[in-house]
């Protein structure tokens, strides 16, 4: 077809198909370069082709954008060759038309069919597009001009030159990537230190044709540093390379003087084994950087230890733990050997550098501690800002105190030790206090294996933690148990613990439980309270559960146990390997901690008057008693309900918790019930059955006279040397009046104590050198 060339095409009333009208539509099939291929006009109305876009914008970073800032360049393409197309701001549209327009400037297209370098200097913000041949007016085709929001601020007034040397520069805009140029009167642009300042946060570019320093891709705020800048105030004009928009910063550098890093204790005292704690500090010229600490002094001490500590959350302190029995032992792994601890733990960073090698256990004696902020070992060593003294001592011998608990206040202790945010030997002590673990030389067995005491196994052996990782206090467990399983050079566990029963009987071998056997893991918890104490939970019951197949686990009832904790690792014991043999080892060298406790049989027992029957008032807080031989804490249900001709029924429960003396009671309502009504009282959940007969009464009344003796020594003419001991004893007569009840009298004898610091033993010795002393008077 020619030029002119049309089509007839004939369309129904598409509104009302059944009136018989039509439309006929005449499309030009091949347009003159000025006609419209893209709008056919119809008695409908003007329809636009939805490919109407014929203009691609592009600016000089990127292609096909429909958004520009004032100030940029921008092009035009995809137009017809040497073509005159002007540039239009849109005034009104309608719909996807533009209505109305205001002629801003002319053009003329390239060969390629583009307008290159279109500028906005002196546009207004708002929409444009560009008109002429080929192409429709209609938002499709626009392209938007905005401003470009810019602003800059250094995050603080002043920075120092030393020590804590970097600011963040803060860049607010509504834009992203784009190129800033720097410019200062204090710097040329090619100046060094601008790169020393801005290249640690920033990309950047020196620009040699324009002399221009330039930060490229800029997005965001990034840290500046002026480490070694002179004192004084710098004023910073940033410009937006392709808009112009510019904006001034200032900020202060002070001079502070040379970093300085010291320790925070002069001398760290340690058991040869342990973990030694340290706390490098910095002035603030040294706040936020590096240190370097040297343990030892290779030519003096025939060991050193190399390590670097970072300030990074610039509180001028990095405090971390060395490992004493690992140190020299060079197959260690870095965090073996240091690791960051208190404060430090997330907040700064540490690096193990190398260190001498050692066939054996680092020695007791005294080493050097030097610091400095100097990243070289060598000049630190020969000019140390500061130093301090590590001693290493001999081990004491370890020891064992026992105590017991329940498996609910264990439970508490578990779930401490996997809380980050709490201590888990706090919550030891805070058993303690509360009489929840106490001091014990007696273990309560359940027979059927399910509600048995937990024993807690307290070891005191400083030496080792640098066996056990514990630097700090929390659980152990799994660094305990595989010291049980790892053995030594003559093949025996570096850790044991053995229980074994002293008196069996005749022709019987003892019952014994070996902790180091495989599938007992499960059955301990090992805390550390970071002062040389390990608490060795063990609950029996996971024991008992277990596939234990190397005894028969027959403690029962009357059996008198030893335990015994020993430690048996070669490096910590510093044993000469060469010279000695397993069996000499395990005589005169391996160190043991042994401890004794007898096997009672869970039992418990109601308090009962004369007719042997659980007496109970009719009121709100009806009062079962009892005492039992298990451990303090443990908690059970005592229940109570009606029997006989009892009315009204009742049938009530309620948890009780076991009192350091071995007591527990519960309280209940019965205050609709009379005197004479009967019911049973029993426990449930408990390692006992317990079930008696109980009466409902008037009242129950108690006395408690209190008989105070005491006892007064002087000795000595001029002298005076008094002792005085103090023993209440106390009785507590129970009246139960029901029908022709008689009173019974119920003597209660309590004894406290408070685990692990003797206190009951200290107040007995009181006591008898009161008596003796009085003895000794007459």
């Amino acid at each position: 077809m020619s030029s002119g060339d049309t089509v007839t095409v004939t369309v129904d009333n598409v509104e009302n198909p059944s009136s018989g009208s039509s439309t006929d539509i005449e499309v030009d099939l091949n347009p003159q370069s000025n006609d419209n291929p893209s709008t056919v006009t119809t008695a409908f109305g003007s329809t636009t082709n939805p490919n109407d876009n014929a203009v691609v914008y592009d600016t000089e970073a990127t292609n096909n954008v429909d958004l520009i800032y004032s100030g940029q360049e921008f092009n035009a393409t995809e137009l017809q060759a040497d073509e005159e197309y002007e540039l239009r701001s849109v005034d009104e549209t309608s719909g996807n038309d533009i209505t109305s327009s205001t002629f801003e400037d002319t053009y003329t297209s390239n060969g390629n069919g583009e307008i290159i370098g279109i500028s906005t200097d002196g546009l207004e913000t708002g929409d444009y597009y560009i008109d002429g041949p080929g192409v429709t007016a209609t938002t499709n085709n626009t392209i938007e001009i905005v401003e470009q929001t810019f602003s800059t601020e250094f995050d603080a007034d002043s920075v120092d030159n030393e020590g804590s040397t970097t600011v963040d520069l803060n860049v607010n805009s509504n834009r992203n990537n784009f190129d800033v140029i720097v410019e200062s009167e204090d710097f040329d642009y090619d100046d060094p230190e601008l790169e020393d300042i801005f290249g640690e946060g920033f990309t950047y570019n020196v620009d040699d044709d324009d002399e221009e320093f330039v930060l490229t891709g800029v997005s965001d705020d990034a840290a500046t540093n002026f480490s070694d800048i002179d004192e004084g105030q710098y004023n910073f004009t940033f410009t937006v390379a392709d808009t112009g928009v510019e904006d001034d910063a200032s900020i202060d550098v002070n001079s502070v003087g040379a970093g300085e890093a010291d320790l925070s204790q002069g001398t760290t005292s340690v058991q040869q084994g342990d973990y030694g704690t340290f706390t490098v500090t910095m002035n603030s010229a040294a706040e936020g950087g590096d240190a370097t600490v040297l343990i030892g002094d290779e030519d003096a001490d025939g060991y050193q230890a190399n390590i670097t500590v970072t300030d990074d959350d610039s509180d001028g302190e990095v405090t971390f733990a060395f490992n004493t029995y690992k140190a020299g032992n060079t197959s260690a792994t870095d965090d073996q050997m240091v690791t960051l601890v208190g404060d430090s733990v997330g907040e700064d960073e540490i690096s193990f550098d190398g260190q001498s090698s050692l066939n054996d256990i680092l020695d007791t004696g005294d080493y050097i501690i030097s610091v400095g902020t100097n990243d070289d070992p060598a000049e630190v060593l020969d000019s140390p800002d500061n130093v301090g003294t590590l001693v290493i001592n001999e081990r004491q011998t370890p020891e064992q105190q026992l105590w017991r608990t329940s498996t609910a206040t264990l439970e508490d202790v578990e779930t401490a030790a996997g809380d980050d945010d709490v201590d888990a030997a706090s919550a030891i002590t805070t058993a303690v206090e509360n009489d929840q673990v106490t001091q014990t030389d007696t273990l309560a067995l359940d027979p059927d294996g399910t509600n048995d005491d937990v024993m807690v196994h307290q070891l005191t052996a400083p030496g080792l933690s640098g066996l056990l990782g514990a630097a700090e206090s929390g659980e152990v467990t799994s660094e305990f148990t595989a010291a049980l399983d790892t053995s030594n050079t003559y093949g025996d566990a570096n850790l044991s613990v053995v229980l074994e029963e002293e008196n069996p009987g005749a022709n019987q071998d003892p019952a014994t439980l070996d902790l180091n056997a495989s599938g007992l893991s499960d059955a301990l918890t090992v805390i550390a309270d970071g002062e040389g104490n390990y608490y060795v939970f063990v609950d029996y019951s996971s024991v008992e559960d277990t596939d234990y197949e190397d005894s028969d686990l027959t403690f029962e009832d009357g059996d008198d146990v030893t335990a015994d904790i020993s430690v048996q690792d070669t490096r910590l014991l510093d044993i000469d390997t060469d010279d000695v043999d397993g069996d000499e080892a395990s005589e005169d060298y391996y160190q043991t901690a042994s401890a004794n406790f007898s096997v009672e049989e869970v039992e418990g027992s109601f308090n009962l008057n004369e007719d042997d029957l659980v007496a109970v008032t009719a009121s709100e807080d009806a009062m079962v008693e009892g005492t039992t031989n298990v451990a303090p804490g443990t908690e059970f249900t005592v229940r109570v309900q009606s029997t006989g001709d009892t009315e009204p029924r009742f049938f009530e429960t309620q948890t009780v918790t076991v009192q350091a003396d071995g007591s527990f009671n519960a309280t209940f309502d019965l205050s609709d019930q009379s005197a004479g009504d009967e019911f049973t009282a029993s426990v449930r959940q408990a390692g006992f059955s317990l079930s008696e007969d109980g009466v409902v009464v008037e009242s129950v009344s108690t006395a408690t006279p209190t008989a105070t003796a005491t006892a007064t020594a002087t000795e000595g003419d001029d002298a005076t040397e008094t002792a005085t001991a103090t023993a209440t004893a106390t009785a507590t007569a129970t009246a139960t009046e029901a029908d022709d009840s008689t009173p019974t009298e119920t003597a209660t004898e309590t004894s406290t104590s408070t685990p692990g610091f003797g206190a009951v033993l200290a107040v007995i010795a009181l006591i008898g050198a009161a008596l003796l002393a009085v003895r000794r008077d007459n």
